[in-house]
């Protein structure tokens, strides 16, 4: 996997059911990578698995953004798993409540 720019994030595409985010997902890069991403989420089916493990910083807007894709999911009938979430993301989704919400992988 490419090494990012720390002041971006990306999600790739690893096969058709695999897919990997990187960098930050912060309030400055999240409206980038959603808008970037759109035409990825809106085309996904089946079971689709995303690894957070190149994801080197997190704030909310991260946890909103992971949020956004789970109603894309399930408004799109596909069911989307998050793996290798950072612990920063992970604190943010406790704290708020949200991590029963989240369908997190542990791997």
């Amino acid at each position: 996997m490419p090494e990012q720019n720390n002041k971006t994030a990306k999600l790739e595409q690893i096969d058709s059911q695999q897919f990997a985010l990187s960098g930050e997902l912060t309030m400055q890069t999240v409206p980038n990578v959603a808008r970037e991403s759109l035409g990825i989420i809106n085309r996904m089916s089946g079971e689709i698995k995303i690894n957070l493990a190149q994801v080197v910083r997190a704030d909310s807007a991260g946890l909103a953004l992971l949020i956004d894709w789970l109603r894309t999911a399930q408004r799109n009938k596909f069911k989307i798993e998050f793996e290798h979430l950072p612990e920063q993301l992970m604190q943010i989704a406790k704290l708020s409540e949200l991590n029963e919400l989240l369908p997190i992988h542990n791997s």
